[in-house]
């Protein structure tokens, strides 16, 4: 009987986030289930623009940097959903006063990014595999794929959680964006910038998501120096880190 209490207890802050995303996105595909093509515009926009541009030549960089996008978008979308739920709808004075944990509100709200963005992020994912990468290489796939969710939804909710204003939020969120998926080498070979540049770049963490992504497909692009062991590394740290923020540093309690 003990051992059961203990299981359901630890169970809970699981069925507590899986229950916030279903209010916050199964509920809302139900009514809206154009939400799912809406959401997807910005990364397959990007992969089509290169497309034509390159003429087809540079299309595995834009399959593996719309990918890396798409994971940003989604995970930073998260500040944007608390910053909108805690100043406009006061959802998040609910959860506040309720025996939810702040790490358990932001699990069940990334669940609910992720779901709107399944579609898009499978379809982006089968292009991984059909420009190159092997059955074998689906588990590092997923853990590329897991890492940059996981580490950019944290990043979206202690960004979100210091922001006082919708507007601030929205602004920050999209500056960080384009930060991390269009200044580093994503949608581009890292040897097209200066050298002087690589360790800027080695330190966002969506370059090393990108790289690992040409590895999966086999591409011949990848530096020297680099590893696969290395970019795991970096992301790690940063999905620890941004966890540990999210924990500790952000802002739960309105004062």
């Amino acid at each position: 009987m003990e051992i059961t209490r203990m299981a359901e207890t630890n169970m809970l802050p699981v069925r507590q986030a899986f229950l916030i995303a279903y209010m916050t996105g199964v509920l809302w595909l139900r009514r809206n289930p154009m939400s799912l093509v809406f959401t997807a515009i910005s990364p397959f926009s990007l992969l089509f623009v290169l497309f034509v541009i390159s003429g087809g030549k540079y299309t595995d960089f834009a399959v593996a940097g719309s990918l890396v996008m798409a994971l940003v978008g989604y995970g930073l979308a998260l500040g944007q959903d608390i910053s909108f739920y805690k100043t406009e709808y006061k959802i998040q004075d609910v959860f506040v006063a309720s025996p939810v944990s702040p790490l358990t509100y932001m699990m069940g709200l990334a669940l609910s990014e992720l779901l709107f963005g399944l579609p898009a992020l499978i379809a982006l994912a089968s292009l991984v595999m059909l420009f190159g990468g092997s059955v074998s290489s689906i588990p590092l796939l997923v853990a590329t794929i897991l890492l940059i969710w996981g580490s950019m939804s944290a990043m979206g909710f202690f960004l979100s959680s210091h922001m006082l204003h919708m507007r601030n939020a929205t602004q920050v969120i999209s500056f960080v964006n384009v930060i991390l998926t269009i200044l580093p080498p994503v949608f581009y070979p890292i040897t097209f910038m200066p050298m002087e540049l690589w360790p800027l770049a080695y330190a966002m963490p969506t370059t090393h998501a990108s790289l690992m992504l040409q590895y999966i497909m086999g591409m011949d692009t990848l530096p020297e120096g680099w590893s696969l062991g290395f970019g795991f590394a970096v992301q790690v740290a940063y999905l620890i880190g941004f966890v540990a923020l999210a924990k500790t540093k952000a802002i739960w309690r309105e004062s």
